[in-house]
């Protein structure tokens, strides 16, 4: 029998047996995957796995990172992200340069630059603020139980299907805008140096908030 004013969610004899039933589910289902499919998509399970408790653990929406600091002066997560940024900006300079200099092909999807960006990211933002979440903060709040996100889900698989169609006809419809690298543009260093400096810059600026 419960205790009064406890709830079952936050007992913690029940969080850790559920906490086993999906780690043995997860178990048969990578087992299903490595012996049955490929090893790849036992990979990649395992690695969803963690990236998921990673961001329901750190409470990361990168929505809320543009969202919070405009309007409520909370700049944890923008901060969060900067770091997140700056680190990986130094790791991925380190493997676009090693496959530079043995000539391999970059790593990175390299897009152009035109008008459909901004009109695409104004309507993701509108849509994100709409549903109070971004990708990743959907999900986390739809595994934490807000019914909610449900809506916002079936809207992200509809849009994804829809983008997905027409995602070649955008592609070829900008295939002759040049496609900006900036290491190529101005050179290795100058560019991590640009970049990194940029956001000890934000990381500073939001600190002072």
């Amino acid at each position: 029998m419960e205790k009064r004013g406890v709830s079952r969610r936050k007992d913690p004899k029940w969080q850790i047996k559920l906490a086993i039933v999906l780690l043995f589910i997860s178990s048969l289902i990578f087992y299903y995957l490595y012996n049955s499919l490929a090893f790849n998509l036992a990979i990649s399970w395992v690695f969803g796995l963690l990236v998921g408790f990673t961001l329901q653990r750190a409470k990361i929406c990168f929505t809320a990172t543009l969202r919070d600091p405009i309007f409520f002066g909370l700049t944890e997560l923008a901060r969060a992200v900067i770091l997140s940024l700056l680190i990986a900006t130094i790791g991925y300079s380190i493997i676009q340069y090693y496959q530079m200099v043995n000539g391999l092909s970059l790593s990175g999807r390299f897009v152009a630059l035109g008008w459909h960006i901004p009109i695409g990211a104004l309507i993701f933002g509108v849509g994100a603020a709409i549903s109070g979440g971004c990708a990743s903060g959907t999900l986390v709040r739809l595994g934490e139980g807000f019914q909610l996100q449900w809506v916002a889900l079936i809207g992200f698989l509809l849009g994804s299907v829809h983008g997905a169609h027409d995602a070649d006809w955008w592609y070829r419809l900008f295939s002759d805008y040049e496609v900006p690298h900036l290491p190529t543009l101005i050179g290795w260093g100058p560019s991590i140096l640009l970049q990194v400096s940029m956001l000890v810059i934000l990381y500073l600026l939001l600190k002072l908030q």
